[in-house]
């Protein structure tokens, strides 16, 4: 009998489709960086100088008068650094004038200064021949200077109704040439320096602060500006020489007028000055061997624009 038929061999089982991979998750995306930080604020304006009285009100026949030109010098060694070094650390001045105009007894003044000022040539500290009152100051250096009216006798303070502090000479360095500060010549021969004196007003500082400047005007070469703390500055705007130095604290021409400023303070004893002489950034040079002298009187100044004072009246006699 012919061998039985093979069974066909079943077919292999279908392969079951793999399952499709897992879908993953699209990544979440990258965090957003952080805002950006805000800009620092910036710095507030400078404030405008105070608005003060009309100088040409004040009163000019009662300010005190104030004459360095007689006045004597008991100690001369400010911060110490001579020119008497056994001295007490303070100038004192005796016989400077009176408190006021009919006031028959006499003042002296003391100036003591911060921990910081130096002097290029301190043996010009005080009063000159010339009748003024000169503070050297090194370059470099901003410092604070204290005044004090005192009692000739008692050396305390005194307070004064009313008086003016005249500053002289304000210029600036050079352009191209040495000027202003003589040995010193400027950098590309375009960039200048000079002193900057700084003084509070009465708004600022109601016990020691001015109450008025004057200056000569439209033609002043004097600029006025506000820096922080409550002070207001007084700077050059031009270039000066040795020629144009004012020779005594009156009758001044026209140009040493359009460098000067006249500062009335009333019912005070004393008041701050302070000074600044620094290179500009582009001054290659160090200015710790060389210096300014900034001049000083206690006289009322004729500027152009305000009328002459009337003297007062003689009594009959």
């Amino acid at each position: 009998p012919p061998p039985p038929s093979a069974s066909p061999s079943p077919p292999p089982p279908s392969a079951s489709p793999s399952p499709p991979p897992p879908s993953t998750s699209p990544s979440p995306p990258p965090p957003s960086p952080p805002p950006p930080s805000p800009p620092p604020p910036s710095s507030s304006p400078s404030p405008p100088p105070p608005s003060l009285p009309d100088p040409c009100s004040v009163d000019r026949t009662l300010m005190a008068p104030i004459d360095f030109l007689s006045s004597n010098v008991l100690y001369n060694n400010l911060n110490g650094v001579g020119p008497t070094t056994t001295d007490p650390t303070q100038i004192l001045v005796s016989n400077v004038g009176s408190t006021t105009p009919t006031s028959g007894a006499t003042m002296g003044m003391r100036i003591v200064s911060d921990s910081v000022y130096q002097a290029h040539k301190p043996n010009r500290n005080g009063p000159n021949a010339k009748g003024f009152f000169v503070l050297n100051i090194r370059g470099e250096v901003d410092t604070i200077l204290n005044f004090t009216f005192v009692d000739d006798n008692s050396q305390d303070p005194v307070t004064v109704p009313n008086f003016v502090i005249s500053i002289y000479d304000f210029d600036r360095g050079c352009i191209g040439q040495s000027a202003g500060l003589r040995n010193k010549t400027c950098d590309g021969g375009s960039f200048d320096l000079g002193e900057v004196v700084m003084a509070k007003s009465s708004t600022a500082d109601p016990a020691q602060g001015f109450d008025a400047y004057i200056t000569s005007g439209g033609t002043s070469e004097v600029e006025i500006g506000a820096v922080t703390g409550g002070w207001t500055s007084f700077s050059a705007t031009l270039a000066g020489t040795g020629a144009d130095n004012p020779g005594t604290v009156q009758g001044l021409t026209e140009d040493q007028l359009n460098k000067a400023v006249s500062l009335y303070y009333s019912n005070t004893s004393s008041f701050q000055l302070r000074v600044r002489l620094f290179p500009p950034p582009a001054f290659n040079a160090t200015l710790t061997d060389t210096g300014r002298n900034i001049l000083l009187s206690g006289v009322v100044l004729d500027f152009p624009g305000c009328p002459p004072p009337i003297p007062p009246s003689a009594s009959p006699s």
